[in-house]
């Protein structure tokens, strides 16, 4: 059997090159996707849906972040403290009166109308502990004057005796009898003034134990003898953290639950020597003009203190959040960033409250809608808190 071998022409031999050379650049390029296919799939995709930014948040010690055009941030009011002039009463008591000077003639004695027969009586003891007092001022001064005169009287006679008996003219048993009866008037003398000093003093004691009774009983017993007619006493608790804002000369504002549409001013006159050991409240003495005697002792009012007109900032009420025993307002530190900010706060007006320290006129603070950030709020103190707690044991 014989094999014919055909021959291969250049034509054909070209054709064959062209379709070997595609074959190659096919394959090359294959084999670089399937490379940069594994290449990729082995580095980290990111996430299809990355996670949101929160609205709100801690962004340091007393800051927080709120993200800017959130719907959150759309809920807040960001407003600014104004300095204003206010009457805005500093602090708001509730008392009761005590005492009422009625117009008219007669003794002020008579006159005068209390709020129980309990303290009507007291004060009946305090008049006659009062004239005791000055009875018994009298009598120690006149025991002075004429035990100082008998003395003199008596040392003259024993200094004319002395002559006397110098020149002869007196025995001497006479002038030992007057020095005798000089020194008796001498112990005479100092025990009539010890004992007009006793009494004094006794009644000194007995009219102040009268004075504090009265006080206790809510009555300063000095406005009982200066109270123009037609006054009314007013008395007040006023809390221990509040006795900054009260003093003597304070103008004031009642309004009684009687006559609730009649505003009655008055003044505080003055302050109990000491604070209650039990309410740890100190007593406040008013005194309200009530000419037209509408006011009946024993009715209870609201009396605002400090109602002077006066310069005061003030700030939206909403804005301040009452936090344990202190008082928060969130302040401007920032773009998205607000500041927790400890202040003091007077009495509300409306939807106004003044702010007595923390915040300077001008400043922005967020108002309406703070209550929405108040649970970061308390989580930053809560954080601050814990961090004070922990600085001493770091401390070596």
């Amino acid at each position: 059997m014989t094999t014919t071998q055909s021959k291969v022409t250049p034509k054909g031999r070209t054709k064959r090159i062209a379709v070997m050379t595609i074959r190659a650049v096919v394959l090359a390029v294959t084999l670089m996707i399937i490379v940069w296919r594994t290449i990729v799939s082995n580095q980290e995709v990111p996430p299809e849906n990355p996670a949101p930014t929160p609205a709100v948040s801690l962004a340091g010690p007393f800051l927080i972040a709120v993200q800017p055009g959130s719907p959150l941030e759309r809920k807040l009011e960001v407003t600014t403290g104004r300095n204003e002039r206010i009457q805005t009463p500093l602090v708001t008591v509730t008392g009761a009166v005590m005492a009422r000077l009625r117009p008219g003639q007669g003794s002020i004695e008579d006159r005068w109308q209390f709020s129980s027969v309990e303290l009507s009586g007291i004060f009946a003891e305090w008049q006659h502990a009062e004239t005791e007092v000055e009875f018994d001022a009298k009598q120690l001064t006149k025991t002075r004057e004429l035990t100082a005169a008998q003395l003199a009287s008596q040392a003259r006679v024993v200094e004319r005796l002395r002559k006397l008996v110098a020149t002869g003219t007196e025995a001497v048993r006479d002038l030992t009898t007057a020095e005798a009866a000089h020194l008796e008037m001498q112990l005479e003398g100092q025990k009539a003034v010890f004992e007009a000093e006793r009494a004094l003093s006794e009644a000194i004691h007995g009219h102040a134990d009268l004075t504090r009774r009265l006080v206790q009983a809510g009555i300063d017993p000095a406005l009982l003898e200066r109270a123009p007619s037609g006054a009314a006493l007013v008395m007040a608790d006023v809390p221990e953290v509040r006795l900054s804002a009260v003093a003597v000369g304070q103008g004031c504002e009642a309004r009684f639950y009687g006559l609730p549409n009649l505003v009655f001013r008055g003044i505080v006159r003055s302050l109990a020597p000491a604070l209650s050991p039990e309410r740890r409240t100190l007593r406040v003495f008013f005194e309200l003009n009530d000419a037209e005697a509408r006011l009946k002792p024993g009715m209870y009012a609201e009396i605002g203190l400090g109602t002077d007109p006066r310069y005061a900032i003030v700030a939206p009420a909403d804005g301040v959040m009452h936090i344990g025993e202190s008082d928060y307002v969130l302040t401007a530190a920032g773009t998205g960033r607000w500041r927790v900010t400890e202040v003091r706060v007077g009495e509300r007006a409306g939807e106004q409250i003044e702010i007595l320290g923390g915040v300077r006129a001008g400043e922005k603070m967020i108002g309406s809608g703070a209550i929405l950030l108040k649970p970061l709020v308390v989580q930053a103190l809560l954080e601050a808190k814990e961090v004070d707690a922990a600085a001493p044991s770091q401390n070596p």
